[in-house]
């Protein structure tokens, strides 16, 4: 499909968890305060919405949509970047599309070098799902096909910035752009990192 607005990804801030090492993806924990920012990852935050203004340069702000997961960690970020880039925080939508990629009860809670076991497992097969219930690259991919359509479909010709996850925002750029998604995590951001989605349809 040809893309009606332009799209900008930004992983939420350093969080606490990164801070401790853990694995937080489940929803349940996600939404946790104590889950969310450090001071560091707001700073992130709010200079990653100084540098979206500064990149998009004279746009009304009626022209900008903010979109955040729903886990603490992004919503924070959402509303420092927000602040920074004058656009209110009271329009910022929640969209669950955006959530964390679930890696499954095994590795919820545990150390973050569980990542290592997943993302090789991915790189042999996208529809592996790791153990636990977690999910497979593909279906993060679908959901994440499913929201690009509703908001083709809702606005046209804006930018808008969709704040998310480490996993979400690499397998999003593989999706939109046609690189394999096995090959997913060549694109990781890290956190607070705000980049341009060059986009080839989806």
């Amino acid at each position: 499909m040809d893309l009606r607005n332009t799209y900008w990804l930004l992983r939420h801030g350093r969080s606490r968890a990164n801070e401790r090492g853990i694995i937080v993806s489940s929803v349940e924990e996600g939404e946790k305060e104590e889950f969310g920012l450090t001071e560091l990852g707001h700073e992130q935050a709010s200079a990653a919405g100084a540098q979206w203004l500064q990149l998009l340069g004279k746009v009304e702000s009626s022209d900008l949509s903010i979109i955040s997961s729903p886990f603490s960690r992004a919503r924070q970020t959402a509303e420092d970047a927000a602040a920074s880039a004058s656009v209110k925080t009271a329009s910022i939508e929640i969209a669950e599309e955006l959530r964390e990629r679930y890696f499954g009860t095994g590795l919820e809670l545990q150390s973050d070098k569980g990542y290592q076991q997943v993302w090789a497992a991915d790189a042999i097969d996208s529809s592996t799902c790791p153990s636990g219930g977690g999910e497979s690259v593909e279906q993060v991919s679908c959901r994440l096909k499913q929201l690009v359509q509703r908001l083709e479909m809702q606005h046209q010709g804006i930018h808008i910035l969709l704040v998310s996850h480490g996993d979400t925002l690499s397998i999003m750029w593989a999706t939109m752009t046609g690189s394999p998604l096995p090959e997913h995590r060549a694109h990781g951001q890290q956190t607070g990192e705000l980049r341009k989605l060059q986009t080839q349809g989806c």
